[in-house]
């Protein structure tokens, strides 16, 4: 399953406060001064670099840290990382929040490894290790709508901060995948000799990141009722590809495939959409 960011409006996320091994029963979170305080300095960390990497993607709006925070205590943290309380959701939901991220670490650890060399004899050097879990509940079902794991071990003197920077491209790719951009095509704005669009604008822009040369299928959404129940249906029209990011609401593109299809269907009205294509 996939979200969307619709038009110019920014998905509300907001992220649960991370637990630790001491919360969510997992027991291998560990460091060599194993007290809280070194514990919640990685959770922090790690935390932390989820969320600007959500931030980042500028497709996103973060509920307030300190207003997420308070919900921490209405989680059941006897039944684990796995349940979240319906008050949870129903609190997240008030706040404005479409979806929840919450994270769960199982490895935080830095450390000396000793090894012993003929010419020099033994000898110490840093290493660490990381390792944590993202789930996404949908706001308006409860239900978890995508999860993953991600880990990384470095060595040298700056291990931690190297395993976690080698996690930022996984988690960007998690996002991408499971938060795909769909705007809206706004209106054509140049045809050919017979009809054909041959460039159209979409309702995003700069304030979303959008940048020359990213790609979009555009297809015609509609609904079809089948046995008492509106189902979505969409009908691929064609493909287009940003050519001029004009401001923060609206880019041009140059309408690559299926000009003739996405003028007829914008003249009679239709709603139309355009979903980022992946690489």
């Amino acid at each position: 399953m996939h979200f969307s960011t619709i038009a110019q409006r920014k998905t509300i996320i907001g992220v649960v406060a991370f637990t630790n091994s001491d919360e969510s029963g997992n027991s291998e979170l560990r460091s060599n001064h194993a007290d809280h305080s070194q514990q919640d300095k990685y959770t922090t960390i790690i935390q932390e670099d989820v969320e600007n990497t959500f931030v980042s993607t500028k497709r996103f709006t973060l509920v307030e840290r300190d207003k997420m925070d308070q919900l921490k205590a209405e989680k059941n943290l006897e039944k684990g990382d796995a349940y979240i309380d319906g008050s949870v959701i129903e609190q997240s939901a008030a706040l404005g929040a479409q979806y929840l991220v919450l994270g769960s670490i199982s490895k935080a650890n830095e450390g000396m490894d000793r090894g012993y060399a003929a010419a020099m004899g033994y000898s110490t050097s840093p290493h660490a290790e990381i390792s944590f879990s993202l789930r996404v509940v949908d706001v308006a079902t409860g239900e978890v709508v995508a999860s993953n794991t991600f880990s990384a071990s470095e060595k040298g003197k700056t291990a931690f901060d190297k395993a976690l920077n080698e996690l930022r491209p996984d988690v960007e790719d998690f996002i991408r995948k499971n938060f795909k951009l769909i705007l809206t095509l706004a209106q054509v704005e140049k045809k050919d000799s017979g009809g054909a669009a041959t460039k159209v604008l979409i309702a995003g822009g700069s304030s979303l990141g959008l940048k020359v040369n990213e790609a979009f299928k555009v297809y015609e959404v509609s609904e079809i009722e089948v046995d008492g129940k509106k189902i979505e249906r969409k009908l691929p029209l064609g493909k287009v590809t940003i050519n001029d990011v004009q401001d923060e609401n609206f880019s041009e593109c140059i309408v690559n495939e299926g000009g003739a299809a996405i003028a007829s269907k914008a003249a009679s009205g239709s709603k139309i959409k355009c979903e980022m294509i992946l690489e």
